[in-house]
């Protein structure tokens, strides 16, 4: 007999558990302090779950910065799901473009809690529907994880398409995904359903990991994903927290932590859903959800244009009347050029001494000339010579190179495996 008790889950998405940018190395623990960050806000999702009579938890993906996790990391993140699964709340962990690997038959970053066989913890690498038998009753979750566009680059057939064609053909390959779990999904209408996926929907705003995107990024339809069936729709992959559709309730969590100063103005946390049990009609309605934040760290830009002939106390002034404390601050200083020898760094470098982080200071000279062309940015550059030389060229880009650099590296990758034939 199915338990008329409503259905509590937590929801959250995008960890990225191992960002190490604007971060040094705790002397206690030998982390970077920013690791820490994220494992803090992680921590608060579980303490919520624990404390709040939360039934079903949905990780909807990336939870690793990278595809090849260190073993320490997956210490930390297993560590937060066994306090879910010990308190005897249902984990549903769904498999994010962060989480695949370049290969196909290499493990994903999530295959351990399969092999170990992890009692109250289900790992979703395939579109399906998952039911889920909680303390609170059972719900059913569908389920449309990251889906690499290798699968299809491996096929004859495909290899002379675009980057356009591929993904309108999996854009309507998803679409039938769909048509299909929420068929599956209404044979039993009287347990309540989500649909769970890691995708780019079009009418998304995007939040900083759009300047990591190559701009190709598959993007589906809201209406590929709207169906009667589901009571919730839970999303992953966009950073920014944000409300797609109200019937039925199509939300992005967002990240719990933010990455970078894209995202220094952007609320994070997870989505608390309450799933009432159908009546016998067989109608669904009155799910609610609320917005939990979690202790981001913060982010602060100072932006000031000096009008003195004593530009350093001018800034020391306005650094002064911002609270900086353990906040990651960056400043950026504009100075008429006849005066940028005044600009004592220093001072302001030691003006920023409670800041949990210093960025950068840029100073901009107005009026200068115009910079000469750097003789090493010619058209015979690669594109990884010509964004090192820019980087090195920008004082706020300057000790995230390394970073910049293998993003960089894997996307130019990921694009040449597109264009070029298979078998060439």
């Amino acid at each position: 007999m199915v338990s008329l008790k409503s259905v509590r889950v937590l929801h959250f998405a995008d960890l990225h558990l191992g960002m190490e940018n604007y971060g040094k190395i705790d002397s206690a623990t030998g982390l970077n302090q920013r690791i820490l960050d994220f494992l803090k806000s992680f921590s608060t999702c579980v303490n919520y779950a624990l404390e709040n009579d939360i039934a079903l938890v949905i990780f909807a993906g990336d939870a690793y910065r990278t595809k090849n996790p260190s073993p320490t990391l997956q210490r930390e993140f297993a560590k937060q799901i066994r306090r879910l699964t010990r308190a005897g709340i249902k984990v549903l962990l769904l498999v994010g473009n962060h989480d695949v690997p370049n290969t196909e038959k290499y493990a994903h970053s999530l295959a351990v809690f399969d092999a170990l066989e992890v009692e109250g913890v289900i790992v979703a690498r395939d579109p399906r529907i998952h039911i889920i038998d909680t303390h609170q009753g059972k719900v059913q979750v569908a389920t449309l994880p990251h889906f690499p566009k290798s699968q299809l680059l491996k096929l004859d057939e495909y290899k002379d398409k675009t980057v356009e064609e591929i993904n309108q053909i999996m854009a309507k390959e998803i679409e039938s995904f769909v048509d299909h779990l929420a068929a599956e999904a209404a044979c039993r209408g009287e347990i309540p359903s989500i649909l769970a996926a890691h995708i780019s929907v079009s009418t998304a705003k995007l939040g900083s990991e759009q300047t990591i995107s190559v701009g190709n990024d598959l993007t589906i339809s809201p209406s590929a994903l709207l169906k009667d069936e589901w009571d919730y729709i839970a999303l992953g992959h966009i950073h920014r927290h944000q409300v797609l559709e109200e019937s039925p309730l199509m939300i992005y969590s967002g990240s719990i932590e933010r990455i970078d100063f894209g995202e220094e103005k952007e609320d994070k946390g997870f989505c608390v859903i309450e799933l009432p049990a159908p009546a016998k009609s067989g109608s669904k309605n009155g799910v609610t959800y609320k917005f939990e934040k979690t202790p981001a760290r913060r982010f602060l830009s100072l932006d000031i244009q000096c009008l003195t002939t004593n530009p350093t106390l001018e800034v020391l002034k306005f650094i002064a009347e911002h609270d900086v404390k353990d906040a990651v601050v960056r400043v950026r200083i504009k100075v008429p050029s006849h005066l940028r020898h005044l600009v004592q760094r220093d001072e302001i470098l030691k003006s920023l001494s409670s800041a949990h982080y210093i960025a950068y200071v840029d100073i901009e000279s107005l009026g200068e000339d115009v910079r000469t062309r750097n003789p090493n940015l010619t058209e015979a550059a690669g594109p990884l010579v010509a964004l090192e030389e820019y980087i090195l060229s920008r004082e706020d880009l300057k000790e995230r190179r390394d970073e910049l650099l293998k993003f960089a590296g894997e996307l130019i990758g990921e694009v040449q495996q597109i264009q070029t034939p298979s078998g060439l």
